[in-house]
């Protein structure tokens, strides 16, 4: 085939449209996720804030943000714990129970605000470090090739079991052949 200018330019605009495209979904999920985190962490500092002066100045106005906290510790991944709650029954009788902190946010026991003080700190940090993560080219160099892990994490499946390993292991054999193929080097390594 015969390649002249006009042909040799519309070659180059097809290949900077197909280019662009893959850039552009790939720039913008970059940003998506940094921004999300960033808001996240914006709001964890903002709920803190008020939730040292709830601590100060006991407002109920408080109550209506502890789904919102209860919500962004969840997503932040951190696992609730619990406190001994004891209670009198009368005639020399107590009952111990165990209660969650993070479903008592609301509660000024002093072990428990501690708790959650703590939790707010370790949301902070979970937030801040996602939203750097997001920039970070060797954390998606590294979701890439744990892609299979995440994705059946996603569905509940532990990443330490087997399952996930030899999935992980199927993943890698594949992506290097298609790779190897892609750029006409299984033939060359054939020969």
């Amino acid at each position: 085939m015969y390649i002249n200018k006009e042909n040799f330019g519309n070659c180059q605009e097809n290949l900077i449209k197909t280019m662009i495209t893959p850039i552009l979904v790939v720039l913008g999920v970059l940003l998506l996720r940094f921004a999300l985190n960033l808001y996240k962490l914006a709001r964890v500092k903002r709920l803190y804030k008020m939730y040292k002066e709830y601590i100060r100045n006991e407002n109920w106005e408080m109550g209506e943000q502890k789904q919102e906290i209860i919500s962004l510790f969840k997503d932040a991944g951190l696992k609730d714990s619990s406190v001994v709650h004891q209670e009198f029954l009368g005639f020399g009788k107590v009952t111990n129970r165990y209660v969650s902190v993070i479903e008592n946010v609301l509660n000024l026991r002093q072990d428990i605000v501690a708790l959650i003080t703590a939790k707010f700190h370790e949301a902070i940090g979970v937030y801040r470090k996602r939203a750097w993560e997001s920039l970070n080219p060797f954390y998606w160099i590294e979701f890439l090739f744990k892609l299979p892990q995440h994705f059946l994490g996603f569905f509940g499946v532990l990443p330490e079991s087997i399952a996930v390993k030899v999935f992980l292991v199927v993943y890698w054999i594949i992506v290097l052949l298609f790779g190897l193929q892609k750029f006409d080097l299984l033939k060359i390594l054939s020969k």
